[in-house]
């Protein structure tokens, strides 16, 4: 009878332990047909058009862009010229009454001013739309950063269920057992600690999917709460070139740099108009005086003179204005310079790590725990040999996670120092080295 019992229970392990491997690979394997969600899955180069058409803050810098483009048509327009009437009444003593008088005047800038106050709306102008390009490339590089955090947060979550499962499914083996009077306490004891250690990992990981997935839905202009279904998988990281010419390459091409460098020109303009601004503009135009029976025409000028105000407080102030910018430059391209840097060597540390999850490597882990379920369910392993090999593969899986997650942030973070992402840098090679 007992042998029997111990026979059943055996076989009831068995089934149980095949059911979570058949999941375990079902999980892995691909349906046979899509779900209507997964026929609706965004790729990445569909999130990234959708956050440049949808993201609100493209058309704040859209809206700069109209904007500086209508000052520049404020600087090229002239001012509107004056016209002055003014009729009178006066009587001599002949008796003839009448008088009138007409104006025309036209304000005329100094020499120069106007050629200096288009060329500092050209600037502006060229710095919005620098500032615009820069804000679509750093916008790309944070989706695909999120894109791919977002799937490796769903993967760490879905690995984290399949080890809350497989946990429950031995607890409830384990207490079988120690019910037919097959196994200590401890077993019991030990499969439920094992269930309770599932739980908090479990919860961090999907904990960390929801912000990841609320980052790419405040991206692409969604709801923050919006579900987000994506399809694509973990693509190898572009082959990275050395680090002088990462440096070299940013401080060449960095849009930040480029939008500093633009403000600098724009200050230096500004300080020019403002120190011409010294010179006066002069008002020039026509009159005409009727006063019965004579008429009188003249031609006048006008000028204010430059006596009390000569300008210095608006010239000390452009002049800082231009030192600030220049200060700023510098301090950017230090900063470029320490975060490409850093980002590199960053970048390159989780390449090296990733290189050590081979598919060999994780496959032969994979094959280690299903031959320690098989050997368990047939009592020839116990179950602290088993928890151990199941602990060691789902740690090794959550820590392969973790390291990509880590290799999509770092590069994330070069591609923004360096203001393009790096498979857009191979591309511009050939060109460099011509």
């Amino acid at each position: 009878m007992k042998r029997n019992i111990c026979r059943s229970l055996t076989i009831l392990i068995g089934l149980a332990l095949g059911s979570v491997v058949t999941l375990a690979q079902e999980t892995n394997s691909s349906p046979a047909t899509a779900s209507p969600e997964q026929r609706d899955a965004a790729t990445l180069e569909v999130l990234i058009s959708e956050a440049w058409t949808n993201n609100p803050e493209v058309r704040l810098f859209e809206s700069a862009v109209a904007g500086a483009r209508g000052e520049l048509i404020t600087a090229k327009t002239w001012e509107n010229p004056q016209v002055s009437v003014t009729p009178g009444v006066f009587r001599d003593a002949g008796g003839n009454w009448g008088h009138a008088g007409f104006g025309f005047s036209q304000t005329i800038l100094f020499p120069g001013k106007r050629a200096l106050q288009r060329a500092v709306a050209e600037k502006t102008v060229e710095s919005r739309q620098l500032a615009l390009s820069a804000f679509r490339t750093q916008l790309a590089i944070q989706v695909h950063r999120s894109f791919y955090s977002l799937l490796a947060a769903r993967q760490l979550v879905a690995l984290r269920e399949r080890h809350l499962e497989l946990a429950k499914s031995f607890l409830e083996s384990a207490r079988k057992k120690v019910e037919g009077g097959f196994a200590p306490d401890f077993e019991q004891t030990k499969a439920e600690v094992d269930v309770a250690a599932g739980l908090k990992p479990l919860r961090e990981a999907q904990a960390e999917e929801a912000v990841a997935r609320t980052a790419l839905n405040s991206l692409v202009g969604r709801k923050l709460d919006a579900r987000v279904t994506i399809v694509g998988e973990f693509s190898e990281s572009p082959s990275v070139p050395d680090e002088p010419t990462l440096l070299n390459h940013a401080l060449a091409q960095n849009p930040s740099l480029k939008i500093q460098t633009a403000e600098v020109e724009r200050t230096g303009l500004s300080l020019a108009l403002t120190r011409k601004s010294r010179l006066p503009d002069f008002t020039i135009g026509p009159t005409v005086e009727y006063q019965k029976p004579e008429q009188v025409y003249g031609f006048g000028i006008s000028l204010p003179l430059p006596l009390w105000d000569k300008k210095k407080g608006a010239i000390t102030t452009a002049t800082a204005e231009q030192q600030r910018a220049l200060a700023e430059l510098d301090t950017l391209r230090r900063d470029i310079v320490r975060e490409v840097s850093s980002a590199a060597h960053l970048l390159a540390a989780a390449r090296e790590s990733l290189a050590i999850y081979t598919p060999a490597f994780r496959g032969k882990l994979k094959s280690a725990l299903d031959n320690a379920s098989q050997s368990y369910a047939e009592g020839r392993t116990s179950l602290l040999v088993y928890l151990e090999t199941e602990r060691t593969y789902y740690d090794t899986e959550a820590a392969y996670y973790e390291t990509l997650q880590r290799l999509y942030d770092a590069q994330a973070a070069l591609e923004a120092g360096l203001g393009m992402p790096l498979n857009e840098l191979e591309k511009t090679k050939p060109a460099t080295n011509k």
